[in-house]
């Protein structure tokens, strides 16, 4: 086995005890720092001295490369009130648990023949999928140890570059400035997906990995928790509850200054919801369901997009939507029935986390309400 339970118990003390002592500090500058692993950065795109480094060190938060899959109907030892996240690719489903991704935060495989990394910042509790081709070159992804404002910053081990999650592009070294290539992904409870896909694969705890999958790393109250956080906020914004899970459109090169906007997740009823808005320009339709705690987005762009009347489904899932031509499409954005079976609309960039992250993150960041 690769780590131990004491040594994970034992990062996690340290996570919590450097928390603790950022709390008195403005930050630390980590540029030229031996606990950042040896990434030296001479040039961030974000303020550095908001860089923390989070304690464990370069992939002191190991990565799972190639993980191991099974059926998500005959997997029992995952709680179903957890989340996942989830990801479609073609006619691949993948689920990863949280309970999994708490403890590695990046998993690095391929999914129908193409290199994919989901990554996932328990802070923050954003999920975001990259595919790797089409961002610098197919190279693996790391945690880097380090956290700007309680967010990951991983790090690609071919060139040591660093990348802000939540921004979705590389801040520092030389891929600065580039764009993360997004995948969709979803997030629900473990026991909605296996609702919705139970044929679909499910990441197990055969990670070759000796940790115990089913501890809150963070505290069984963290995701709901206000006063949870355990870096500063920079940026407080009371609009909404701190842990409120919120889902944001995003620009491509986002940055601090960027127009973002956010869909809180307690707009979408207890039913499938839909949401059609304009941002920046352009149109967007969202659907989800505050019950489910599920939501995804699309950008209309073709024409055929465009001319779209899309209806909420509810007691149909996977089917979340219909149109006018008698399509259903699921939650991925897929038409699983009807004349267009087997297209796919257009994924929003965007993704789910908690509005402290977001606002704090984008402080300019808009809030929809309904009826605008």
């Amino acid at each position: 086995m690769q780590i131990t339970n004491l040594v994970h118990k034992s990062y996690t003390n340290i996570v919590f005890l450097f928390a603790a002592i950022s709390l008195t500090i403005t930050g630390c500058n980590v540029s030229n720092s031996s606990g950042s692993g040896g990434l030296e950065v001479d040039e961030w795109l974000i303020n550095e001295n908001e860089v923390m480094d989070g304690g464990p060190g370069i992939d002191g938060i190991p990565s799972i490369e190639n993980p191991n899959f099974a059926t998500a109907s005959d997997i029992t030892d995952f709680q179903d009130s957890r989340r996942v996240a989830a990801l479609r690719i073609d006619d691949e489903l993948r689920a990863y648990p949280h309970q999994i991704m708490d403890q590695h935060e990046i998993v690095n495989h391929q999914v129908d023949r193409r290199s994919v990394t989901l990554s996932f910042c328990p802070l923050t509790g954003t999920s975001i999928g990259i595919d790797r081709q089409q961002t610098g070159g197919g190279f693996e992804f790391g945690v880097s140890g380090l956290l700007f404002r309680n967010n990951l910053i991983m790090y690609d081990r071919e060139t040591r570059s660093t990348w802000s999650q939540m921004q979705l592009r590389s801040v520092g070294g030389e891929f600065s400035g580039t764009d993360a290539e997004t995948i969709l992904v979803i997030e629900t409870t473990w026991g909605q997906w296996k609702e919705m896909y139970p044929d679909s694969d499910a990441m197990t705890k055969n990670t070759g990995f000796d940790n115990n999958y089913d501890i809150f790393v963070y505290g069984s109250d963290y995701t709901t928790n206000d006063s949870s956080i355990l870096f500063p906020i920079r940026n407080e914004d009371n609009r909404l509850q701190r842990k409120d899970r919120v889902h944001a459109l995003l620009p491509a090169g986002a940055n601090e200054e960027s127009d973002v906007k956010a869909y809180p997740l307690s707009g979408f009823e207890t039913g499938m919801t839909i949401i059609k808005d304009q941002f920046m320009g352009e149109s967007f339709v969202l659907v989800g369901s505050h019950e489910i705690d599920l939501v995804s987005s699309f950008k209309l762009v073709t024409q055929f997009e465009n001319n779209l009347e899309l209806e909420p489904v509810n007691g149909q899932l996977p089917i979340v939507m219909r149109d006018q031509h008698g399509n259903g499409w699921d939650i991925f954005g897929y038409a699983l029935e009807g004349p267009n079976a087997g297209e796919r609309l257009t994924a929003a960039r965007g993704y789910t986390g908690y509005w402290f992250a977001l606002s704090d993150f984008y402080p300019g960041i808009e809030l929809y309400q309904e009826g605008e």
